[in-house]
């Protein structure tokens, strides 16, 4: 019965199929057990001590890397009132005088004081700091949008620790004031021969730091020289690099500590024109050293040179800490008509190539007056005497701080609107400063401020009299 034979042959072969379907099953599922048995035995035989140890040694990683990032920063917001002759006027009657710092510029219904509320400052800076090197970066944030503030690498010599390199933008290593700290200064604004020389404080270039170690009698020297493009935070437009340097000397004696410091300046202003003019008998005359004063085209640059000096006392009594600073600085600086200051760019303040935008700085539509009017070289002197005073040992101070800035020292008074091309940029000014400051702990403090403003009184129009411009602040900080 060979039909019957195979169908017996074919059952048998399914059994054995499916014999060996549940054997290789068996098989897996007992290499599955035993891997898991293997595994959980493995994980049993671990060392308690040694986990431990690996989660410490990740928490103090973690640790190490914390301690070297630091985020900080402050917020400072304020009240300001005004008499009306403050800066904050309308744009075409631009005035010199003192400037308030917050808020817009007085509307057309105000005929009167004015007052703003804003944040003066809205701080917060990065910085992280390893093996001697230190990578920094700052932004102010207020109502007026964000700005950069900060943003260096200082690299510390691995060796001896004498030598510093810090490259980027940061404070110009130029006298006291410029870079102490915006949240530690007693006063509002920094003085006005600051702000006019050294807007924004900072500049983009590269510095080197010569100090010796806390631990070496040498340390209370300090050398900071540099290059730098000359254009404070602002794009470097050329190949002319100024040089700025700062030598200073730091020491307690007991319960006194002095601190003294000489500060040096030598750089260049990119001419607007060909148009040179310096002073000479009480009047602005075209340079004789420029060869081709009247080509456009020659506009070459001017030198900017500065002398400065510095001191600052400090002591404890029973009337409390006394903290006495001045600086006096002296030099050259090439300006416009009608301004001193120094350059945001690469040409000279107040450079333009509209009409419109030089009536806004306040000079005349001439071809020469909308590239700067050309180029004004002044001998300038200034300076500051700031004393603060805490009251006894308690968290209260009072100040007086008196600051002057005379653009141009080879001109008098009398004669600003009478000798040819004097204006506003040569006109002096002087501020008086009252102050009361309130710590109230580590991060907050309370500072109401007063200002009392003068100007010389001269022969052109509008600063016959001294400008009403004095102003008030009240600001309350808070620093994390």
């Amino acid at each position: 019965m060979p039909k019957a034979c195979n169908i017996e042959v074919v059952i048998l072969q399914h059994q054995t199929l499916k014999q060996k379907k549940m054997k290789f099953k068996s098989i897996a599922l007992c290499s599955l057990l035993f891997s898991s048995l293997v595994a959980f035995a493995q994980e049993e035989n671990v060392d308690p001590v040694e986990s431990l140890n690996q989660r410490v040694t990740h928490l103090e990683d973690a640790k190490n890397v914390a301690s070297k990032l630091k985020i900080s920063g402050y917020v400072q917001a304020q009240y300001q009132s005004s008499q009306i002759d403050t800066v904050g006027k309308a744009s075409k009657d631009w005035k010199p005088s003192q400037d308030m710092k917050v808020g817009a510029g007085r509307s057309g219904s105000e005929s009167t004081s004015m007052n703003r509320f804003g944040v003066r400052r809205g701080r917060i800076k990065v910085a992280y700091e390893d093996f001697g090197c230190q990578a920094a970066i700052q932004f102010d944030l207020t109502e007026k949008g964000l700005g950069l503030k900060d943003a260096y690498l200082n690299i510390l010599d691995p060796w001896v620790g004498y030598v510093a390199v810090k490259g980027g933008v940061f404070d110009r290593p130029f006298g006291y004031e410029i870079s102490y700290s915006s949240s530690r200064r007693e006063s509002p604004e920094r003085s006005r021969i600051f702000q006019t020389l050294f807007p924004d404080e900072r500049d983009l270039g590269a510095m080197l730091t010569l100090q010796a170690p806390k631990t070496s009698p040498w340390n209370v020297l300090k050398l900071e020289a540099g290059l730098f493009g000359g254009n404070g935070i602002y794009l470097d437009t050329d190949s002319k690099k100024d040089f700025i340097g700062h030598l200073s000397f730091a020491k307690a004696f007991g319960n006194t500590k002095l601190g003294l410091g000489v500060s040096g300046y030598e750089g260049f202003v990119a001419r607007s024109t060909g148009n040179v003019y310096v002073v000479e008998n009480g009047a602005f005359k075209n340079s004789p050293v420029v060869a081709n004063a009247n080509n456009a085209s020659d506009f070459g640059f001017a030198k900017r040179e500065y002398l400065g000096f510095d001191a600052q006392v400090s002591t404890s009594s029973v009337l409390g800490l006394t903290t006495l600073r001045a600086e006096y600085i002296g030099g050259t600086q090439p300006g416009t008509s009608g301004s001193s200051s120094s350059p945001k760019s690469g040409n000279l303040p107040g450079y333009t190539t509209s009409n419109a935008a030089a009536t806004t700085i306040g000079v005349s539509s001439s071809t020469d007056d909308v590239y700067g009017g050309g180029t004004y070289i002044r001998k300038f002197q200034g300076g500051y005497v700031h004393l603060v005073q805490d009251i006894a040992d308690t968290k209260h101070s009072i100040e007086v701080k008196y600051d002057w800035y005379d653009p141009n020292t080879k001109i008098s008074a009398d004669q600003i609107g009478v000798g040819a091309k004097t204006g506003k940029g040569d006109i002096a000014y002087s501020t008086l400063g009252l102050g009361y400051l309130y710590r109230m702990n580590a991060n907050v403090r309370i500072m109401a401020y007063y200002d009392i403003v003068s100007n010389e009184k001269t022969n052109l129009k509008g600063y016959k009299a001294d400008l009403k411009d004095n102003l008030f602040t009240l600001r309350f900080q808070y620093k994390f």
